[in-house]
C-alpha cells in the first residue's frame, strides 16, 4: 500500500485569526492553560495574511495563545481595555461563552504540524468581536503613556485601583475608558501644581441603546463616587467630571485630546505591578 502524503499548508487553509484548535490538536501539541487545563482554549492569533502565506521559509509558524473559557467576564478585561488580558464572547455549540487570553501566553506551532487539522467548528466568532481581539493584540505595542508624576499621584490615592474595581462589576458595557488630562497635554507637574482630570466612559450601544446608556450612566456614577472620594481630600489631581457617551456620539475633535486608559499603570517607565488575572 503506497505511503500517504501528509497534508501540506496551502493558501486555501481554513485557519483564520481567532480560530480555535480542536481537542485532538490540543492533545497533539501538548499545550494547555496553566491555571485551568480542563478549560483550555487554544486560539490562533496570527494575522490572516500571514496564515495564507504558504512560503514556509518566510512564515513557518502559527502563533497561538493557550487561553481558557471562563464562566463570566470580568469587566476590566472586556472590550480590550487591558493590554495584558482580554475576555471576549464566542458562541460554542449554540451557547454563549467567554474566552480569556493573556498576552504573555503566546506559543508557536509549525504550519506543517498544524496542516492535518481543521479549526474547531463548535466555535463561532462574530466579526465585531474579532475586531476587538485584533485591537487587543496590537494594544500591547501601541498604547499611550501618562506622565510619571500623574501615575504616582493616582497610585498614592489608590484612585486607579478604585476605578479598576468599579469597572470589574460595571465595565462589561464600557468599550473604552478615556482620560482627558489637561486637555491632552503630557506634563510632569511639580508639587502644588494640580492635574485637571476628566474621565470619559464610552459604551457600545448594542441592540438597545437606551438600556446600554442607562447601564453606562450607572457606571459613570459609580466611578465618579469611587474615584472622587479618593481625590476629594487631595489637591494634586482634580476630578472635574466623569460621564458616559455612546460610541456613535464621540466626535473626532474630542478624541484628539483624549488618552485611552487601559486599566493599568500607563507610565513612561515600567512599574512593578500590572493589572492582570488573579494568578499573574
Amino acid at each position: 500500500m503506497p505511503e500517504q502524503t501528509p497534508p501540506q499548508w496551502t493558501r486555501e487553509t481554513n485557519w483564520r485569526q481567532g480560530s480555535v484548535l480542536p481537542p485532538e490538536a490540543v492533545t497533539r501539541f501538548g499545550l494547555s492553560n496553566a491555571v485551568d487545563p480542563e478549560a483550555t482554549c487554544l486560539v490562533v492569533v496570527t494575522h490572516d495574511c500571514d496564515l495564507a502565506n504558504d512560503n514556509l521559509d518566510a512564515e513557518p509558524n502559527v502563533e497561538v495563545i493557550a487561553g481558557r473559557t471562563v464562566e463570566a467576564p470580568n469587566g476590566n478585561f472586556t472590550w480590550a481595555k487591558a493590554p495584558r488580558t482580554i475576555h471576549y464572547p464566542v458562541v460554542r455549540d449554540g451557547a454563549l461563552v467567554h474566552i480569556e487570553l493573556t498576552a504573555t501566553g503566546k506559543q508557536h506551532i509549525s504550519k506543517s504540524d498544524l496542516a492535518p487539522f481543521e479549526p474547531d467548528s463548535r466555535f463561532h466568532l462574530e466579526g465585531s468581536t474579532l475586531s476587538v481581539l485584533r485591537s487587543w493584540l496590537g494594544s500591547r505595542y501601541n498604547r499611550a503613556a501618562f506622565p510619571d508624576t500623574f501615575v504616582r499621584r493616582m497610585d498614592s490615592t489608590k484612585a486607579n485601583s478604585k476605578l479598576a474595581k468599579v469597572l470589574e462589576s460595571h465595565g462589561t458595557c464600557i468599550s473604552f475608558v478615556y482620560f482627558d488630562l489637561d486637555e491632552g497635554q503630557c506634563i510632569e507637574r511639580g508639587d502644588g501644581d494640580a492635574y485637571q482630570l476628566s474621565i470619559v466612559l464610552v459604551f457600545h450601544p448594542g441592540d438597545d441603546p437606551e438600556i446600554a446608556a442607562d447601564k453606562a450612566d450607572e457606571a459613570a456614577d459609580a466611578v465618579r463616587e469611587a474615584v472622587g472620594s479618593r481625590l476629594a481630600a487631595e489637591t494634586h489631581i482634580v476630578l472635574k467630571t466623569c460621564f458616559a457617551i455612546s460610541e456613535d456620539d464621540v466626535p473626532v475633535s474630542k478624541v484628539r485630546v483624549l488618552t485611552q486608559w487601559r486599566i493599568e499603570h500607563m507610565t513612561l517607565r515600567a512599574d512593578e505591578e500590572q493589572l492582570g488575572p488573579p494568578y499573574v
